[in-house]
Parts: C-alpha cells; sequence; structure tokens
C-alpha cells in the first residue's frame, strides 16, 4: 500500500501509519538476512525446522525468535506448518545465495543508505550532501565498497535484463555496455544471442571487479573491457555498435552531463543499431522514481531522476527516432532510439505498450491494462440511472447509452482494454478520452471504441431542445451501458467507494475498447 503512494478512497490516517512504521519491514527483512536465517532453514532441507532447533543454529532466544517469525510469516517470507517452519517460494527465489536472483547484496546495500538517509534534513538546508567519503577512508575499505556495489548492482541488473532482452526478436553483432557495473545486463544479451560480443566501457577502478564477475561465466571469451570516464566527450572507440546500453546511467547525473553522455553514444550508433535506456522515470512507478531521486540528492554530486519526456527530447535533439517511454512490470522503464524509424520497427514493443505513456501524458492518473472479460455487468446499473439520476431522459444522457444486450456484445468483440483513471471537469475527461481513443487509432488499433463517465459535456452550448450536432464525438458512459463501475474498479485490484461528503475526492474512469 506505502509503495503505491496515497488513495483518497483509503483510510488515510492508516496509509501515515504504515508510512511512519515502514522502516520497521525494511529493517526485520535486514535481521533475517545478516543472520543467515534463511540459509540456515534451507540446511535442514525439505523436512523444515522447529523453533528449538533453529534458536540454537542463530543464537537467539527461543521466545523472542518465535515472535519474529510470526512476523516473518505475515510477511510471506517464510511458512509454518504445526511446529514445523520452511523458506516460502520468493526467498527461495530472491533470498538464497545459491539462486540464480539472489537479492540479499542488494538488500543489504540499502541498508547502507540509511546513514545517508537520516542527514535529509541538514541536506535540504545546506542544498545537498557534501562529503560522500571520510577523508580516513582506506584503500582496502574503498575496494570494498566497490566490491559490495558491483555485487549489489548485479543482484538488481539479474532482475530486470530478461524483461530487456524480450524486446529483440534477433540480435548480432557488437554490444556497449556503458557504465556497465557487474556487465550482467550484457550478460543477459550474450546468453540468448549468441552472435554477439560485449566491449564492457566504465571506470578503471571498476572494470577489475566486474572482469571478475564476467570471467566466473561461460562469456569471458565474448566481452572486452574498455576504461574510460563517460563524461568525456570522446569515449576513444574504434567502432560502432549494434546495441548501445545505458542502464541506470541517467539518473547517476544531472542535464548537462546526461546531454553529453547520450551525444556521445549516438555518435558510436551504428546505422541499423539501436540504444537501450533503462532507468527510473518519474512518469512510471513515480513514489518509486522520487524516492530514488531523492537517494540520488544524498548519495551523488549531482545525480537525478529525469522524466521520459526530457530524455526523449534529448535524443530527438541528436537526431535519432525514439519510442514512447515503455513500461516493465518493475519500478524500471525502458526508451528506445535509432538512426530511422525502421529499425526501431524491428524490437518487440507491443501496441499496448507503445500507447500506455501517451495516454497517460494526456493528463490521466493511471491507465491499466485489463481483460474484458474483467468488466463487470449488470441490470442494477440502468435501474440506478432510471431511477437515481437527474440526467435521465435529457438528450445529453439518452443519446450515449447502449442496451445490457449491445454492451455484451460490444465488449465480446474485443481482446483487451485500457481502464482509464481522471477526475473533474467532466469536459476536459471526456476530451481526454476521445484523445486517447485516437490515439490507439493511431498506432493500429482501427476498432479502437471508448466509453466514458457520466453524461456527455462536450459541448458547453448545447440546446437540449435540438438534435445533437456533434455525432461524431459522442460516446456512451460505462454506466449508462450497464457496467458496474465499482465493481470493475474493485475487480481490477483499485480502490472505490461511495461519497459521503462533497468534500470527498471523485475519481472518473473510461474504458479504451482495443481489438
Amino acid at each position: 500500500m506505502v509503495m503505491k503512494g496515497y488513495d483518497p478512497h483509503t483510510n488515510g490516517g492508516q496509509y501515515l501509519e504504515d508510512i511512519s512504521t515502514a522502516y520497521w519491514v525494511s529493517d526485520a527483512l535486514f535481521t533475517a538476512l545478516e543472520m543467515n536465517l534463511f540459509e540456515v532453514i534451507n540446511d535442514f532441507g525439505i523436512q523444515g525446522v522447529t523453533l528449538s532447533e533453529l534458536a540454537p543454529k542463530l543464537d537467539a532466544n527461543p521466545k523472542a525468535l518465535s515472535r519474529y517469525l510470526d512476523l516473518l510469516i505475515s510477511l510471506g517470507l517464510i511458512g509454518s506448518y504445526k511446529t514445523i517452519y520452511y523458506n516460502q517460494l520468493i526467498t527461495k527465489d530472491y533470498l538464497l545465495k545459491e539462486s540464480p536472483l539472489y537479492q540479499g547484496d542488494s538488500i543489504l546495500w540499502r541498508k547502507n543508505l540509511a546513514t545517508d538517509w537520516s542527514t535529509l534534513k541538514s541536506a535540504l538546508k545546506n542544498g545537498g550532501r557534501i562529503n560522500f567519503l571520510p577523508d580516513e577512508i582506506s584503500e582496502d575499505e574503498l575496494n570494498q565498497r566497490r566490491s559490495q556495489y558491483i555485487n549489489a548492482m548485479d543482484n538488481v541488473a539479474k532482475l530486470k535484463a530478461s524483461d530487456c532482452t524480450r524486446f529483440f526478436n534477433d540480435l548480432s553483432g557488437a554490444i556497449l555496455d556503458i557504465g556497465a557495473g557487474s556487465g550482467a545486463m550484457s550478460l543477459a544479451f550474450l546468453a540468448r544471442f549468441p552472435d554477439t560480443h560485449a566491449t564492457l566501457l566504465d571506470i578503471e577502478q571498476i572494470l577489475p571487479y566486474t572482469k571478475k564477475h564476467i570471467d566466473a561465466t561461460e562469456f569471458s571469451s565474448r566481452v572486452d573491457y574498455h576504461p574510460g570516464n563517460i563524461l568525456e566527450p570522446e569515449w576513444e572507440l574504434n567502432q560502432k555498435y549494434q546495441l548501445i546500453i545505458l542502464s541506470n546511467i541517467v539518473h547517476a547525473y544531472a542535464e548537462t552531463e546526461n546531454e553529453l553522455v547520450l551525444k556521445t553514444a549516438a555518435k558510436y550508433l551504428a546505422d541499423d543499431g539501436i540504444i537501450l535506456i533503462h532507468d527510473f522515470f518519474n512518469e512510471h512507478d513515480p513514489l518509486k522514481a522520487h524516492l530514488s531521486d531523492v537517494n540520488m540528492f544524498l548519495n551523488t554530486y549531482n545525480g537525478k531522476v529525469f522524466s521520459g519526456r526530457w530524455v526523449i527530447d534529448t535524443l530527438i535533439h541528436n537526431q535519432l527516432t525514439v519510442s514512447p517511454l515503455i513500461p516493465l512490470e518493475t519500478d524500471t522503464a525502458l526508451i528506445f532510439a535509432a538512426k530511422s524509424p525502421s529499425v526501431l520497427k524491428h524490437c518487440a514493443i507491443t501496441a499496448i505498450e507503445q500507447l500506455i505513456y501517451p495516454i497517460k501524458a494526456l493528463g490521466f492518473q493511471e491507465v491499466q491494462e485489463i481483460s474484458p472479460t474483467a468488466v463487470v455487468i449488470s441490470d442494477f446499473v440502468q435501474h440506478k440511472c432510471r431511477y437515481g439520476c437527474d440526467f435521465f431522459g435529457k438528450k445529453n444522457c439518452d443519446a450515449n447509452t447502449l442496451s445490457m444486450a449491445d454492451t455484451k456484445n460490444l465488449l465480446a468483440k474485443y481482446t483487451t482494454a485500457l481502464l482509464l483513471k481522471g477526475e473533474p471537469p467532466t469536459r476536459d475527461f471526456q476530451q481526454k478520452i476521445l484523445a486517447a481513443e485516437k490515439l490507439a487509432f493511431g498506432v493500429g488499433y482501427h476498432k479502437a471504441f471508448a466509453l466514458w463517465a457520466g453524461p456527455c459535456a462536450l459541448c458547453p452550448n448545447c440546446d437540449p431542445q435540438k438534435p445533437c450536432q456533434n455525432t461524431k464525438d459522442r460516446r456512451p458512459s460505462m454506466e449508462g451501458s450497464g457496467i458496474d463501475v465499482f465493481e470493475t474498479i474493485r475487480a481490477n485490484g483499485e480502490h472505490l467507494k461511495t461519497l459521503s461528503s462533497e468534500n470527498d475526492m471523485i475519481k472518473y474512469y473510461g474504458l479504451l475498447l482495443l481489438a
């Protein structure tokens, strides 16, 4: 709930309580990893472990440990049956060191950032943090931090890399991974596309740790290392590349540095090559993006999280053709760029993925893909229209309804839909719905059809005594067509409640059907 941000149709006091105690959850997870709790449970095998067996292994008081285990059970990290404890699937996948998707190092790296966040108040007064490393830090400690950083970033990159490779049906030739870190992003492409070779570009202090990671894989012979500062205007590379990867690079710098990095990347792009930018963006998962932005404020010289729009405009300025912001299922998103539109067409970007953020940019709060089968139809809704609405029988309502049978037949002809969340005023919302339908038509959904909220409010000078003069823009309302908006929204994971006060926040929803 906390990471989704506040929903005014939920309990605000509870939300604030959840925010204030969020660190309890993270500290519970940090402690389990530091105690090696999940590994110890795993050592007991499929039979699980009892409290009396587990406590001495962890050097813990049994009564205290029992209460802590109850917390981990409620978090879904471990399970219990009678007196036996065992690791849940999420723990086996991400919190055991033997797992290829292990995230422990990344999670504990976040714990190290807690000290920086404790300086937020002073940083806000000073305009930023000044001393990033103590003067007395030894070279050994600095090297240890670099190694920890590489391990942490490797954990994160593994999670995201497969999401990035799926946008390519085929790939061959040279890959350039800028600010490669652990090289995990490149490794994912090397594993999927055997006719590729990667060059990892990073500062010379990091590359030895990168090479150590790569040498432990089967792909070491297909990787070259190029030491260099990406903030220099010349990277001294002697070729151009089919794929240039900038993963979590943009948010590490400010505008001037990023303008230079993107310009230089474009210089090394092959005519039929693609730039892949993977990062946090303000439009995608806004709460996590803004948390990451403040984290960069506290932990870097001038790093910040950008809007996808800024990055896209900067790429266009470098004479590149650019995709819309493409959402991933995680907290990051992608932007693709190439020298010609025909090259981008080779990316396996679905029409829906191309639509979501251009539609959201029209002014919608959320754009959610749903199945038309998840739309709830009820005769109660039209009864409520007939016997509970001031607009029943009026022109701007009657002309914009469908019978329940027509609504069912209409939904049956569509394979997917977008649920569009907005707010008053009604006219603005309905105009945005029409603009969304037009966008969908423009990317190939020639049967795109929208249903909006409420009686038609498009024409400010509508004469109720005359036939509609704007039938081209007229659309049915969801409720007027028998759609139970409350149940549809709830069935698709949103909160919606009846309003008890004129001061309550109003939500509007529209439905964009796509065949």
